[in-house]
């Protein structure tokens, strides 16, 4: 056989394998162990029924599971408790988080936090609507059951969460795989009505 057209046949051959391979969005970068082991996870929380809350989205995709908890505390910076509303989508809150994963030895992968070593920590601002937009469900619903004053742990399945998005760093590193449980703690520090003129700023 001519060689010029043996060469072109086996490239074609590499296309043909190639494509069929990324055009399968079932199995293409799945990583089936640890979607298994984070699907484990929400089961055993799940089965925690003297301990966790469940509570379905307000989007019906999913189901999250809650608990009052006091791991960030009180803060003299936050405001004090004289709102006794629920946020709506529409408004603004200030908050303060430490979000975490489990890595297979269940260690804790913290991925974000407004804490530090200073313990009183002003919170960060964020529009509930613009949460919405970043993909993680769970906080957004979250928020909606919660009143100034209150902090709860919430365990947030990966179909509120990123999904099959991994997420990266600045600088292409991932920080949070895909198909990841993902963990917070949450203390609501303020609402800020949608109608009310004041700026929200991050503060972390």
């Amino acid at each position: 056989m001519n060689k010029k057209l043996l060469g072109i046949l086996v490239l074609l051959c590499s296309f043909v394998s190639f494509y069929s391979c990324v055009g399968d969005d079932d199995t293409t970068g799945i990583d089936e162990e640890w979607k298994a082991y984070n699907e484990k996870i929400v089961t055993e929380v799940a089965a925690k029924t003297s301990e966790y809350t469940p509570r379905k989205s307000l989007s019906d995709n999913g189901i999250m599971y809650w608990k009052y908890t006091d791991v960030i505390g009180k803060s003299s910076k936050s405001t004090k408790i004289t709102q006794d509303q629920y946020p709506e989508v529409t408004d603004s809150v200030v908050c303060r988080y430490i979000g975490w994963y489990l890595d297979y030895n269940g260690k804790k992968i913290e991925f974000d936090s407004t804490e530090g070593d200073n313990n009183d920590q002003a919170g960060r601002g964020f529009r509930i609507n613009t949460l919405a937009q970043g993909g993680v469900m769970g906080w957004v619903d979250m928020l909606q059951y919660m009143k100034v004053g209150h902090e709860v742990e919430v365990c947030i399945p990966q179909e509120l969460g990123y999904g099959s998005s991994a997420q990266y760093n600045s600088s292409g590193y991932i920080t949070i795989p895909a198909y990841t449980t993902l963990w917070f703690d949450i203390k609501l520090l303020k609402i800020i009505p949608a109608n009310q003129k004041e700026e929200v700023v991050a503060t972390n």
